[in-house]
């Protein structure tokens, strides 16, 4: 049916949005088309084209493509009587006429050469003035098909877009009123007199076109009645499909919800609150990537180096030099981490923030640091997914989201039986069922306790007293604000360096050794700023209307399409 095309359409723009770029802006208001059947089988078109522009504009184009034994001659533009320049590409014509902001009214002719068809009762005319290929809108369309002099009876008939359209006129023409047709859509025209009109065209022997004309007519009027048929069976049996659909949706919105509370308190039941920094049940890389829906930038990393040198697997020589001192981590992405930085980019167990300057100025290291960096994050990941810390619910998942692919069928045929809110039901189901297998990834108790209690923290820490902070183990400190770096929490990172200038000044002995908290903020302002221009450099340098010729899908290859330039 013709609706296909345009059904397929509507589907695949729900799954991508692409972009045709147009030269101009334009509507097509009004077109009669008006063609004479001459005695010699020629038929002479007249086509008058209304556009209105918005914007600026060279001119018009015109598809015309002849059907197989035809020939399309001396196609002429005119305006207002004023000729026009036309140029030819194939079957393309453009006809020039720049402007602005305006409407126009453009008179294209042409003649159609062998465009009749003689038999032993009729002469026909079968056409495709336009067919599936045509890429923009007709407003009001008018086809006019004028016999050589006046006659009675004439057969005619429209295909798809243009059937049931036809009337006859006192003279004997034939009117298919189209009104608005679409881009993409076809409609043939088919008008047939008396051969006797025709007399200089000799007769394709004794066959004869009219049974066939009445035939074709009958094929398309029993379409449509099983289609109105099946359009109305389909419409009683839409709800039922779609509602059992929905509320399937709803049984599962109600069981993960169910299951969330019951993780919840199994959470409570399982684990004690920890004290107000939770304690370190992944490494700080991995809680932020678990806390940070998966992601690992440039703050992460820098967070990762700090955690090195708090973990005391690397010292700090100064706020610029950095060495080695133990490279047996708890870790793998820990030794990967040592290797990139103080192997790769530094050398000989030392890393200098000149070094990753340097390192990165040079374009052929762009893509080895992006790896390295890619290398290390799937590392991360690697430690989460190990940690027992989401159920295991691949094939739930691939369930779901294959059983919102049973839909699909079901959509299509609304939509090809023109039951377009139906049509959209269905999308909008196949949409949040496919959102609900990809969201349905159910966290262990163990991951719900991990991330209640960083939540807390997060949300608790806004609160905290200078006298509370400063009453913290001097690791709690630091995993605090690496957690806060590494997860761009602008409070925690704020609110520590305040609680820094506010505090004593770092000869507490309840303090551990190692780098007081004054140099490790220092040191993590200078880390943000250099991994985030690396990272930068490297991303920048990896990541380094028309009308048209076509081929016809109307009657015997003919077809055609407007457009602009």
């Amino acid at each position: 049916m013709k609706k296909l095309s345009l059904i397929i359409l509507v589907l695949m723009g729900f799954l991508v949005f692409p972009l045709q770029v147009y030269a101009v802006d334009f509507d097509i208001e009004q077109t009669d088309i008006h063609a004479y059947l001459l005695e010699n089988r020629n038929v002479d078109v007249e086509e008058t084209h209304t556009y209105a522009f918005d914007g600026e504009f060279n001119g018009i184009t015109r598809t015309l493509i002849a059907k197989e034994g035809t020939q399309i001659t001396d196609v002429q533009a005119t305006e207002n009587g004023k000729p026009l320049k036309v140029e030819q590409d194939d079957n393309l014509y453009k006809i020039h006429r720049k402007g602005e902001d305006e409407t126009i009214t453009a008179v294209l002719s042409y003649t159609i050469e062998n465009g009749l068809e003689v038999y032993s009762d009729l002469g026909q005319f079968y056409w495709a003035f336009f067919d599936d290929g045509n890429e923009s809108d007709y407003e009001n369309l008018n086809i006019f098909i004028h016999p050589p002099k006046p006659a009675e009876d004439p057969v005619f008939l429209g295909y798809d877009a243009a059937f049931g359209t036809g009337k006859t006129a006192k003279d004997g023409a034939v009117h298919f009123d189209l009104g608005h047709v679409g881009s993409g859509q076809k409609g043939d025209i088919r008008v047939a007199y008396d051969a006797s009109l025709f007399p200089n065209v000799p007769s394709a022997g004794d066959k004869t076109i009219a049974n066939d004309i009445q035939a074709d007519r009958a094929e398309i009027e029993a379409d449509i009645a099983a289609f109105e048929k099946r359009k109305d069976i389909l419409s009683k049996i839409a709800p039922v499909i779609l509602g059992a659909f929905g509320v399937y949706l709803v049984i599962l919105l109600i069981r993960r919800s169910q299951y969330k509370q019951q993780v919840k308190q199994e959470a409570e039941r399982r684990f004690v609150d920890d004290f107000f920094v939770p304690k370190a049940e992944l490494s700080m890389p991995a809680t932020i990537h678990f806390m940070n829906s998966g992601v690992l930038d440039a703050n992460a990393l820098s967070a990762a180096l700090l955690d090195l040198i708090r973990k005391g697997y690397v010292k700090e020589e100064d706020e610029e030099t950095f060495t080695v001192i133990n490279r047996q981590t708890d870790f793998k992405h820990e030794q990967m981490l040592i290797a990139w930085l103080f192997d790769m980019i530094g050398s000989d167990g030392t890393f200098r923030m000149s070094d990753l300057e340097s390192y990165t100025e040079n374009e052929d290291n762009h893509e080895a640091y992006h790896q390295s960096f890619q290398s290390w994050r799937d590392s991360v990941k690697e430690e989460v997914s190990n940690a027992q810390l989401y159920e295991d619910r691949s094939k739930a998942r691939w369930m779901i989201g294959g059983s919102s692919l049973l839909l699909v069928p079901a959509i299509v045929i609304f939509g090809i039986h023109e039951l377009f809110g139906w049509m959209l039901g269905g999308i909008l189901l196949v949409i949040a069922l496919a959102a609900f297998a990809l969201g349905a990834i159910r966290k262990t108790a163990k991951g719900v306790h991990i991330e209640q209690q960083w939540k807390d923290f997060s949300e608790k820490f806004a609160d905290v007293a200078p006298t509370e902070w400063n009453e913290w183990l001097d690791d709690d400190q630091k995993r605090a604000f690496i957690y806060g770096l590494g997860c761009n929490n602008k409070t925690i990172q704020e609110k520590s360096q305040v609680f820094m200038e506010q505090g004593p000044r770092y000869a507490d002995i309840a303090h551990a050794p190692g780098t007081n908290m004054f140099l490790f903020m220092a040191i993590a302002g200078t880390f943000q700023h250099q991994f985030d221009k690396a990272d930068t450099a490297a991303a920048a340098s990896l990541s380094a209307g028309g009308g048209t010729p076509g081929v016809g899908g109307g009657v015997g290859g003919g077809g055609g399409g407007s457009g602009a330039f």
